[in-house]
């Protein structure tokens, strides 16, 4: 279950990911110095810090942490939230497809967990810094994993005509929020995230269809996963996240 503090986190994620802040370039994987933000929202409640680092929109840090006294992370099951209560039961020719949010099937929900989870077991897996572990421990991070603010603009097959096909673009959006935090503690060190269209990535319109919309999560959760290890690998080879 995700925290109140977890939410607004991932609305401001969606904030900053729209106004461009958090992701100056040069300011994680060049001279490993860590650059920290300023002005409204660069501050968490629970006193986590926004930085200037890649690859991700936005991310936040706890000052002083040690991330290199950790060399396992435990890989908790992603969280599912809608950005509004979705539609459950369109009536048919009442789609107007003005601010359409539908409801995934219970099937859909569960094969989105379990991409998730493939994807970032994948590519976790491939660390040479970091193993996969089961259980908490002194030197075991928990990833806990949160896809809030989720939207899906197209109707599912279900509810479309026989002989319709439905052309998008997107198929939705979804915010990550991605936070590692200390497996005994549960004290939270890294904040991570973003928000991203669901798509093909080549652009233009597609026949939205069970096996195109689930070709596009996956492929947002592998490159997520990819940029994961990357970030958790910077990190980690600093001695100290230094104080503002």
């Amino acid at each position: 279950m995700k925290s109140k503090t977890t939410v607004l986190l991932g609305i401001a994620m969606v904030s900053l990911a729209l106004l461009g802040i958090g992701c100056a370039t040069g300011s994680g994987t060049g001279d490993g110095k860590v650059y920290y933000a300023t002005g409204k929202d660069a501050v968490t409640p629970g006193g986590l810090h926004r930085i200037k680092w890649e690859p991700f929109a936005a991310t936040f840090v706890k000052p002083g942490a040690k991330l290199g006294n950790y060399d396992a992370v435990i890989l908790d099951e992603v969280t599912i939230s809608y950005e509004r209560p979705p539609r459950r039961d369109p009536m048919p020719g009442m789609n107007d497809g003005l601010d359409d949010n539908f409801a995934l099937s219970s099937d859909a929900t569960r094969h989105m967990r379990s991409y998730f989870h493939q994807a970032f077991a994948k590519e976790l897996a491939r660390s040479n810094d970091f193993r996969l572990a089961e259980e908490p421990g002194p030197t075991v991070l928990r990833i806990a994993a949160h896809i809030v603010n989720l939207t899906i603009a197209v109707p599912p097959q279900r509810d479309q005509a026989p002989d319709e096909t439905v052309y998008s673009s997107s198929s939705g959006a979804m915010t990550l929020v991605l936070e590692a935090e200390d497996s005994l503690t549960g004290e939270v060190l890294v904040s991570l995230g973003e928000r991203h269209e669901i798509s093909n990535g080549l652009g233009g319109f597609y026949a939205s269809n069970p096996v195109t919309n689930s070709g596009a999560v996956r492929q947002l959760f592998d490159n997520w996963a990819i940029r994961l290890r990357k970030e958790l690998d910077q990190l980690k080879a600093l001695p100290e996240i230094p104080k503002p």
